[in-house]
């Protein structure tokens, strides 16, 4: 969590969805203002933290991120 680099929102999709099934940038857009995963809007541009995990709740995911900082 602490090390978590940020990644284009765009990106991000394309990892965490299949081909031709990624959202848009104004859904991952919404999605970060409630809070939903864990990103950024630098200068109208959209960035999702690596660690994020669609379908994995925040809390989970936040979770974990730190207990794998306490184990390094």
């Amino acid at each position: 969590m602490k090390n978590s680099k940020l990644m284009k929102a765009s990106e991000w999709a394309n990892r965490e969805f299949t081909n031709n099934s990624a959202p848009q940038n104004r859904t991952i857009k919404h999605w970060i203002l409630r809070k939903q995963i864990r990103g950024a809007i630098i200068d109208r541009k959209i960035y999702v933290y690596e660690d994020q995990r669609f379908g994995v709740a925040q809390t989970i995911s936040n979770s974990v991120a730190k207990l794998l900082e306490a184990s390094v």
